[in-house]
């Protein structure tokens, strides 16, 4: 464990996110569960599932999106996590933001119970939605007090997936969606008259985080 966390330290210390994840114990835990897990459940593909890989390509990828959320308040944003897979970006964000409460919306049912080990065995403060997306989880969200965030990781139709989720989303609202530059138009054309500006990941062409602003 210890290498691992050093590599992750190294990671955000070269991403210049080392002020904003003080810690590394607990991403490094969460990699541990993920490597252990993933022999037996496809939560990332084989070739990714070396640490090396994990921390560049999937949990600094996540936790580029640290700027963009909006700073810690007087209580607790609720993120809302379509699409949760081996729990990126949702479970990073939550490690590095104890204030932020998880939704984490997941379709398939072995990644969803990796996702209740993972949020039980790391003291998160979230709940797993065994459920397609809109469908059964959006039906259960109308029941729920609205969320604050969207995040969705290499999820295709982003800005319809975002236009889906508004009836579960507060007024002022921000989706953070992992896509690339040339998808953007997408991005706009489903959702006309809304902020949309894009984050490029450092070292990529193409790749980066959308913000978009849901309500104005």
């Amino acid at each position: 464990m210890k290498g691992l966390e050093g590599m992750v330290r190294e990671a955000l210390i070269a991403r210049k996110l080392g002020d904003a994840v003080p810690a590394s114990p607990g991403l490094a835990s969460f990699l541990e569960l993920l490597l252990r897990a993933n022999a037996g459940v496809n939560l990332v593909s084989r070739k990714e599932a070396v640490p090396e890989v994990l921390v560049a390509r999937h949990l600094i990828d996540a936790l580029e999106a640290l700027p963009l959320l909006p700073p810690p308040g007087a209580r607790r944003l609720r993120l809302l996590d379509i699409g949760s897979g081996g729990g990126f970006p949702a479970i990073p964000l939550l490690l590095a933001r104890r204030d932020l409460e998880g939704v984490l919306v997941e379709s398939v049912g072995k990644k969803a119970r990796f996702l209740e080990e993972a949020v039980g065995v790391l003291g998160l403060t979230a709940r797993v939605v065994n459920a397609r997306f809109p469908g059964p989880a959006l039906e259960l969200m109308k029941k729920s007090p609205p969320c604050d965030l969207l995040s969705s990781r290499a999820v295709a139709g982003a800005g319809e997936l975002v236009r889906a989720a508004r009836p579960g989303l507060a007024r002022g609202a921000i989706a953070l969606l992992w896509t690339t530059e040339p998808l953007l138009g997408n991005v706009r054309r489903a959702l006309p008259g809304v902020s949309v500006v894009f984050r490029k990941s450092p070292g990529t062409d193409l790749r980066g985080i959308a913000r978009v602003e849901c309500f104005t």
